[in-house]
């Protein structure tokens, strides 16, 4: 579980999360295995999935944006099950302006699983009506603001 420590908000501890997917016929390219652009978007539905969990997709306003992407691909991904796991790593304070995400895909063979992919995933963040950077702890006030305000939970 990564911990987060800003300079205004006490502390946020975030969990790993995952996420179970289908391999669908489309997936595959002509080798027969996943293609390495639907991996991208395997690994986008995982962190997706991840922001819902712990309740930061309520802001408008400041939007995370993919900025760097270092992918391993360790296996084959054949027609089956996969499994997402997406945690955050733990931020300095000279990061402040970027998150960085490690994903792993894991595939299953006679039920055991095995990496097939592992990414580290550098996150920026955006104010969309100015277009300038915003930093980490920007988007999470805006996210705590907007929960407070909204009573969402």
């Amino acid at each position: 579980m990564a911990t987060i420590n800003l300079f205004k908000i006490v502390e946020m501890k975030f969990e790993p999360v995952s996420l179970t997917l289908q391999v669908r016929p489309n997936d595959l390219d002509s080798l027969g295995h996943v293609n390495n652009a639907t991996v991208l978007e395997y690994l986008e539905a995982g962190r997706w999935l991840w922001l819902d969990h712990h309740n930061l997709r309520h802001g408008q306003r400041i939007l995370p944006v993919v900025a760097r992407i270092e992918i391993n691909y360790r296996r084959e991904i054949l027609p089956g099950e996969v499994k997402v796991i997406t945690k955050i790593e733990d931020t300095e304070k000279e990061y402040r302006y970027q998150a960085v995400f490690c994903q792993t895909v894991e595939i299953f063979t006679n039920g055991t699983a095995t990496i097939a992919v592992d990414a580290r995933v550098k996150v920026g963040f955006i104010d969309a009506a100015e277009r300038t950077l915003k930093s980490l702890q920007d988007f999470l006030e805006e996210n705590i603001a907007a929960k407070a305000l909204g009573g969402v939970s």
